[in-house]
């Protein structure tokens, strides 16, 4: 038999463990899990859906908004506002229905905390969460897990529309009480709880039975020193929390944060009970409190980490780069990521020369990755850039960037070509286009002119030309630099 002590270690070492391998090995454009999510405004929501999109081994595919905390419409411009700050405008945010049922006393407080700095116009128009889920499913291939950190309103609606789609369905994780009856998210629409644990779908429960978890000022520093856009987000936000409600701030319990745990780390929890197709789990009560913390920054950490098939870690060490490169290293890592980074560089190698299309070409895949919040191999390419340099360069950056290359089928190069550089991306079924915003098309243009101008073609131009591109390659900000449609 293990001692309970020798036991706790070994969790925490097999848990650190497995969100490391998750870590380097995960979004390799297949990850474990699809999910959408339901949220009804709260806090905590906040917290969970920032660490579902940080998570490597993740794919959420659409979020909606419900009746809870705050009315379904306030919860969307929320999470809108939200996915608007870490550029993952191509995630579809839902609407669902208002439900007959009273707000509860900290309504006021979860309508005041603002998730995001870009707050939609309140006039924005949002699909049902029943049409958007439709969409979603409608021709994707892989099984879904249901997220549900508030009530049930819009799972229910969307399979009482569509009970064809429960073969969709690989699980439902939920959180609320281990006393289903008495905890908040089942009070809130208990009709439609009832309605869902018939249909036999797999339903685990987690609960918090813990008193030691909580979002306060110990937690909160903790994430401070983790360079990840998703940690900073929620010190941000909690900021808020500590201006408006010093006394519900000391109680922010980590409550719906544990749903990303138990998805992406289930070794810590304990499986309570089971009842026909419900699970009942909760966090193991041994693990510290620390050691939970320091799941939590691997996991919002892992977001942002580089996916290597060679590598164990993307050579960062500035002797390994010539003196041009070495010199621009830190601050275009701080300014741009990691991801970035590595896209530039290879494309600079695989390219053969340091090219300023194949450079605009980088940033622009990895910022339609990011739109849509995918890894490589997951989006299909339209290129306008034709086949001739150095326009046509613009293509190889893409390709390095996105994994969209001519060799996996997933680029094609249009016979209309457009003087500026400018793709289309699709990622199930949603379409956009990507362009260089014209004024930095023009100076582009004329910065070369200029070059075969004075060089004409001679080595002196190339030189030229690579001084030009590590200029842009520094300057240029994938976020400021082009103009994204929806198409």
């Amino acid at each position: 038999m293990i001692k309970k002590p020798v036991k706790n270690i070994l969790l925490i070492c097999i848990a650190l463990l497995s969100m490391q391998i998750q870590t380097v090995t995960a979004h390799s454009g297949k990850p474990k899990y699809h999910i959408i999510i339901d949220s009804d405004g709260a806090v905590d929501d906040m917290r969970a859906i920032t660490m579902f999109l940080a998570c490597n081994d993740v794919r959420v595919l659409g979020i909606t908004g419900s009746q809870g905390s705050v009315k379904p419409y306030s919860a969307a411009i929320k999470i809108t506002s939200l996915l608007s700050d870490f550029f993952h405008q191509g995630i579809p945010v839902g609407v669902g229905k208002t439900v007959n049922s009273e707000l509860p006393e900290w309504n006021s407080f979860s309508e005041s905390i603002h998730w995001g700095d870009n707050i939609p116009d309140r006039s924005i128009q949002f699909p049902k969460a029943i049409d958007l889920m439709n969409n979603i499913v409608e021709n994707y291939h892989e099984k879904i897990i249901l997220i549900a950190l508030g009530g049930f309103t819009n799972y229910a609606e969307w399979l009482k529309d569509k009970p064809e789609n429960i073969q969709n369905i690989e699980r439902i994780i939920w959180y609320n009480d281990k006393d289903t009856e008495q905890g908040f998210n089942y009070q809130i629409d208990k009709n439609s709880f009832d309605f869902i644990k018939t249909l036999n779908i797999p339903i685990q429960i987690v609960s918090n039975t813990r008193s030691d978890l909580i979002c306060d000022t110990t937690f909160l520093n903790n994430l401070q020193n983790v360079n990840t856009i998703y940690a900073k987000q929620i010190v941000s936000v909690h900021k808020q929390v500590q201006a408006s409600e010093k006394s519900l701030h000391n109680n922010l319990q980590l409550w719906d944060d544990l749903l990303p745990l138990f998805l992406s780390c289930p070794i810590i929890f304990n499986t309570d009970e089971q009842k026909n197709n419900i699970t009942y789990v909760n966090l193991e009560k041994h693990i510290p409190k620390d050691f939970i913390t320091e799941i939590i920054t691997t996991l919002l950490i892992s977001g942002t980490e580089t996916n290597n098939r060679v590598f164990q870690e993307f050579p960062v060490d500035t002797m390994l780069y010539k003196k041009p490169f070495a010199k621009i290293q830190a601050r275009t890592i701080e300014n741009y990521g990691l991801i970035e980074w590595k896209a530039t560089v290879l494309t600079n190698e695989i390219h053969g020369h340091t090219g300023i299309y194949s450079i605009i070409g980088g940033k622009m895949g990895i910022r339609a990755c990011e739109y849509f919040n995918v890894g490589i191999n997951n989006l299909h390419v339209i290129s306008f850039a034709g086949n001739k340099p150095p326009l046509s360069c613009l293509n190889d950056g893409i390709q390095i960037s996105t994994g969209a290359t001519i060799g996996q089928g997933l680029i094609e190069i249009s016979d209309t070509i457009c003087t500026i550089p400018t793709a289309i991306f699709e990622f199930n079924n949603k379409r956009i286009k990507i362009k260089l915003k014209e004024i930095l098309t023009q100076k582009i243009q004329e910065d070369i002119k200029k070059g075969v101008q004075l060089y004409n073609f001679s080595e002196q131009y190339w030189l030229y030309i690579e001084e030009l591109a590590i200029q842009y390659w520094v300057n240029f900000d994938r976020h400021a630099i082009f103009e994204i449609e929806k198409l």
